[in-house]
């Protein structure tokens, strides 16, 4: 069972949020300050849900300090119509961002597809010429570093742990938490971006698009 750390000064989204997690096979470590969490051991977490409007210590400066020595994925809360503070989280480290309010489904779809993604990486399997360190978040290709965006990252990191095709739906809930929109071709444009820095590395396609089912990375 993951375990699930939980800032937020209000004890009802502490409390509503906490039965939901568990209601879906979470253990929950609720703290009410960051302060709360620092004093605690909270070394069994493997993911960390932060609301950034904390009194005290606010989420921001909880950010900053984790990420001194601290790899743990972080999901921030914001208020919906803050970007600033949403631009300052990312910038910082945190991994996600919501604003609030939130669906409660779409939180949880982004908490598994990041504690997916999270996972240290294997040894790469005998003759294969990608290699990636989930945790440094880097890759490289035939022993060359690879330069590749946060979502460039993550895309490949999907697509490399994925046998078989994946469809634009399913890429979009790991990436998003919900399904792709009729019109939105952001997937497309991504995947199209990735396979463009993977070409040089192969004489062959480097992911191949299936009409009307998804994409499969070739290149492993």
């Amino acid at each position: 069972m993951s375990v699930i750390a939980l800032v937020d000064d209000d004890h009802e989204i502490r409390s509503l949020l906490s039965d939901y997690l568990e209601k879906n096979s979470f253990s929950v470590l609720a703290f009410e300050s960051a302060e709360a969490l620092l004093e605690s051991d909270y070394s069994a977490a493997e993911l960390l849900i932060l609301d950034v409007g904390l009194p005290g210590m606010d989420g921001l400066a909880l950010c900053r300090t984790l990420r001194q020595d601290s790899n743990l994925p972080i999901i921030m809360l914001t208020a919906a119509s803050d970007d600033v503070d949403r631009i300052l989280g990312l910038e910082l480290g945190a991994d996600d961002y919501m604003g609030k309010p939130f669906n409660p489904r779409e939180l949880l779809a982004r908490i598994k597809a990041l504690l997916r993604r999270s996972v240290p990486s294997e040894a790469p399997p005998a003759g294969s010429c990608l290699l990636m360190d989930s945790a440094k978040r880097t890759v490289s290709i035939k022993g060359e570093a690879l330069s590749l965006t946060g979502a460039e990252f993550d895309l490949l990191a999907i697509l490399h742990g994925h046998n078989g095709v994946i469809s634009r739906d399913q890429l979009s809930m790991e990436l998003k938490g919900h399904a792709a929109l009729p019109q939105d071709r952001s997937i497309d444009t991504l995947v199209s971006r990735l396979r463009t820095k993977l070409t040089p590395f192969s004489e062959d396609e480097t992911i191949k698009s299936i009409r009307g089912k998804g994409y499969h990375l070739v290149l492993k």
